[in-house]
């Protein structure tokens, strides 16, 4: 019995989901790094409507932060998250 608890702590100590920040979704990471000039829904602000662009140029454009944009500091993971849910919204 005392082997199978020590297991069940190591097993679960060496879990990624232990002591492992949440997943972060594309929405909230839009929200967090984009809506601000591209709008809640993408459709435009302050910067260019992005809603419905093919999530490979998303990705593009995220990874190069082109002048205005600011140089934000993504991992490939939430580049490709932000990337599909920009991708996910309905153009106009």
């Amino acid at each position: 019995m005392k082997r199978l608890l020590v297991a069940a702590v190591v097993a679960a100590v060496g879990s990624p989901a232990w002591g492992a920040p949440p997943p972060t979704s594309g929405a909230d990471l839009y929200k967090k790094n984009c809506a601000s000039c591209h709008g809640a829904d993408g459709k435009g602000g302050s910067a260019p409507a992005i809603a419905g662009k093919l999530p490979g140029d998303v990705a593009k454009v995220v990874t190069a932060h082109p002048p205005p944009m600011s140089k934000i500091e993504l991992s490939a993971d939430d580049t490709a998250a932000i990337a599909r849910y920009v991708g996910s919204l309905k153009k106009k």
